[in-house]
């Protein structure tokens, strides 16, 4: 499917990139990094963001806009379930680029490859593929997101492919200081409040660990949605704990769950219980209801799953 991929994109001229609703650093770093490469080839290219761009991953270099374009293909990056397009409609024939577990029916081509670390990963794979050369604005996008999505190599994710990658990207430009201060040294003081917050009503139940943060929390701290965002990986490093459950409350009634596990497919059969997805150790969903009540159903489900693991 790689190459069939990269034989569509050498022969289309115009191209639409998407991805999901509150983009991480995978989901900027593979976008961008992609349009870029494509306007090189001489293609026009826009990418489509549900939500903005989080101020703290918006520091790398983005392809200049073609407005006013009628794409002919639709990239999907980082996704292939299109309720995490947030509404967003693909207006060009779509192939798909992800690494979670999905149904995969979503698309009119599929390249869809849980054993990677990344999206970030089959980009550059890609790229390779396309014999495109991986520019110092390039390799510093796709290094984004393998740091990212790897949790800063970190992650059970983090193979010996990744750190080849990795080396590569380096060699070709990107800087590894300046990824990593950007991701990891740039905190809002909101994010250490809202920490605080989830940290003093913590729950520990039989090795799952839970808790959340509520939108009037959000909204008194200040908060940007990106600043929840690193609450869950604060959580899950706690010894002793085999899955963790952070909410958030983004809206009244709305909830949006992250999930992190020690063991097999904890987090991913907790949240596909509840309608979501991801990947074995790291999942998430979204819910309807209160943090307090929501919570409760959570941990009685994530409790089956670590006892069976």
């Amino acid at each position: 499917m790689k190459s069939k991929i990269a034989r569509i994109l050498r022969e289309r001229d115009s191209f639409e990139i998407l991805t999901h609703v509150q983009p991480d650093e995978d989901a900027v770093g593979s976008t961008r990094a992609l349009g870029l490469a494509l306007q090189a080839m001489g293609k026009a290219v826009d990418i489509v963001y549900p939500d903005p761009v989080p101020r703290s991953l918006d520091f790398t270099e983005a392809p200049i806009r073609a407005d006013g374009t009628n794409p002919a293909v639709s990239i999907v990056v980082d996704l292939s379930d299109p309720v995490l397009l947030g509404g967003v409609n693909p207006r060009g024939e779509v192939i798909v680029i992800d690494h979670h577990r999905g149904e995969g029916l979503f698309g009119a081509f599929r390249w869809i490859d849980p054993t990677r670390s990344s999206s970030a990963e089959m980009v550059y794979e890609l790229l390779c593929t396309l014999e495109t050369d991986i520019t110092p604005a390039i390799a510093t996008n796709l290094y984004m997101g393998l740091f990212g999505d790897t949790g800063g190599f970190m992650h059970a994710n983090t193979t010996k492919e990744v750190f080849g990658i990795a080396h590569d990207l380096v060699s070709k430009g990107a800087d590894p200081h300046a990824v990593a201060y950007r991701i990891k040294k740039t905190r809002a003081l909101a994010f250490y409040k809202l920490l605080c917050a989830a940290v003093n009503r913590l729950v520990i139940r039989d090795r799952v660990l839970a808790s959340y943060v509520t939108h009037e929390e959000i909204t008194r701290f200040g908060a940007r949605a990106e600043d929840t965002s690193g609450i869950v990986e604060e959580m899950a490093s706690l010894d002793g704990v085999d899955l963790v459950i952070f909410l958030k409350e983004v809206s009244r009634g709305t909830i949006k769950a992250s999930l992190r596990s020690r063991v097999k497919d904890a987090a991913l059969n907790t949240a596909a219980a509840f309608g979501g997805g991801g990947h074995g150790l790291a999942a998430g969903c979204t819910l309807s209801g209160t943090p307090e009540a929501v919570v409760v159903e959570m941990i009685e489900e994530g409790v089956k799953w670590v006892r069976t693991a």
